[in-house]
């Protein structure tokens, strides 16, 4: 192959890595986070969701993450067209760890008993390994927001330490240093 024509290919290939890499780093800005809001909040469909994950995923922290959630919530609850869920799952590795991360937090666990049950009883047939997934990752009993190693339930948290408790004393005043000497 020419040189000449290597460089600008090598060029175009380094160009795009880049900008994958730089894509996939994207910081969320202040302007990101109330969009992000915005599109989560109409959420009404599998399709949504994902679009608004894939849009705002850099911005899945605090009050973002919390709405991630309760759209999520919305949907497994309501059990309509799992089916797209499903599937956009087994096609995207990192939006099945989103959805799960979802449901395990903090602010999923009064839902969770619920998408256990629908899960358990209303599966599609053809959905038995996804329903299956799913029952695993909001079992009742098991720790929300966190990942149990081999099954023992210990998280490694260690126990928070007393506070410190310091008094202060105020020193007594010595009655002669304070007087000078009159002599």
């Amino acid at each position: 192959m020419n040189n000449k024509k290597m460089v600008p290919a090598v060029a175009v290939f380094a160009l795009f890595a880049c900008a994958s890499v730089q894509a996939a780093d994207k910081p969320c800005a202040r302007p990101d986070i109330a969009n992000a809001q915005r599109a989560i909040d109409k959420v009404v469909s599998w399709s949504q969701l994902r679009k608004a994950y894939g849009d705002f995923k850099q911005c899945d922290s605090g009050d973002v993450a919390d709405q991630f959630t309760d759209a999520l919530l919305r949907m497994m609850v309501e059990w309509k067209n799992v089916d797209e869920l499903a599937s956009a799952m087994n096609k995207d590795a990192e939006y099945k760890a989103f959805v799960v991360r979802h449901l395990q937090s903090p602010a999923a666990k009064d839902d969770q008993p619920t998408v256990y049950a629908r899960a358990k009883k209303e599966c599609p047939k053809t959905l038995d390994s996804f329903c299956s997934d799913l029952a695993d990752a909001v079992k009742p009993g098991a720790k929300s927001g966190s990942s149990n190693t081999a099954g023992s339930g210990d998280i490694g948290i260690q126990p928070m330490m007393e506070p410190l408790r310091i008094e202060t004393v105020k020193p007594a005043a010595k009655p002669d240093a304070a007087k000078p000497d009159a002599k």
